[in-house]
């Protein structure tokens, strides 16, 4: 069939139809475009809302890490500090000081001891209410691993028998610290956040 009788052909089947049809076409076409734009409003207004909630969720989660991080570097504040003081007792059984006076790391433990039991006592229950449970674990460990060590430097008496039980049980809180600090890089993503 030549080109011709294509187009006569088919200008033969629109004069069928005629004008009426042409109608058609062209509502049906406006329909459709209009159809199609009140899906693409509807599915618009449902990504814009799935999106302003998950910029909520976003807000709450940035807040959460804000609190989470206050409260983790607060804690680790005060664990450094108590773990500082072990591993000064632990190192040394006394420091002479600039004046020439000597301080007994033992009497300097023992001194500090209330001040840090009286700050993890007034944040005890935050800890144990917010951290997460793996570190929580953690922590426990090292509550533990602070009493052994305490009891080694009670018993202590300068004999190297009790110096070697006060070094092994620093040893003991050296690796709960380096296992805590592990954990808490993890939750807070700071090797992530840094690369």
């Amino acid at each position: 069939m030549a080109l011709e009788d294509m187009l006569k052909l088919i200008v033969a089947v629109a004069a069928s139809f005629g004008s009426g049809a042409v109608i058609v076409v062209v509502l049906s076409k406006w329909l459709g475009g209009l159809w199609a734009a009140r899906i693409l409003q509807e599915e618009r207004g449902k990504i814009e809302h799935q999106l302003s909630e998950l910029s909520h969720e976003l807000s709450l989660a940035k807040s959460s890490y804000d609190h989470y991080l206050d409260l983790i570097l607060d804690y680790y504040k005060i664990f450094y500090r108590h773990y500082r003081l072990c591993q000064r007792a632990s190192g040394a059984d006394a420091h002479k000081q600039p004046d020439g006076s000597v301080t007994f790391t033992k009497d300097d433990f023992f001194n500090s001891l209330d001040t840090h039991l009286a700050e993890w006592s007034d944040r005890e229950g935050k800890i144990r209410l917010l951290l997460p449970t793996p570190i929580l674990g953690t922590h426990m460990e090292a509550t533990d691993a602070f009493n052994i060590f305490k009891r080694a430097l009670k018993e202590f008496d300068t004999s190297e028998e009790s110096r070697q039980a006060k070094k092994n049980a620093f040893l003991v809180i050296d690796s709960v610290k380096g296992k805590l600090e592990q954990q808490l890089r993890d939750f807070l993503r700071t090797e992530r956040l840094l690369k």
